[in-house]
């Protein structure tokens, strides 16, 4: 089970690296990144990966400017906003 938690965020860490490369600009894909990595932290919470781990792998994403518009803001997934609104 071990093996199956660290692939399961290995994969959730590549997630949100690529979200965090998706320009403004692309909403529709921000938006699809964002659902599929809500589902990626849903499964993670089954699986048995803690608040803490899941935490480290959001630490560990490239820091996001101060959002534009309320658009903006809503386009990134709500684990990740809240923990980066909490450290802003």
């Amino acid at each position: 089970m071990e093996t199956s938690k660290e692939e399961l965020l290995a994969v959730l860490t590549k997630e949100c690296e690529l979200y965090s490369s998706i320009p403004a600009s692309e909403q529709q894909q921000k938006r699809d990144k964002k659902c599929f990595i809500n589902g990626l932290m849903t499964a993670c919470r089954v699986v048995g990966i803690s608040f803490e781990e899941l935490n480290s792998v959001i630490e560990s994403m490239p820091k996001q400017p101060k959002f534009k518009n309320i658009d903006e803001q809503l386009s990134i997934p709500t684990y990740v906003r809240n923990n980066v609104e909490i450290k802003l």
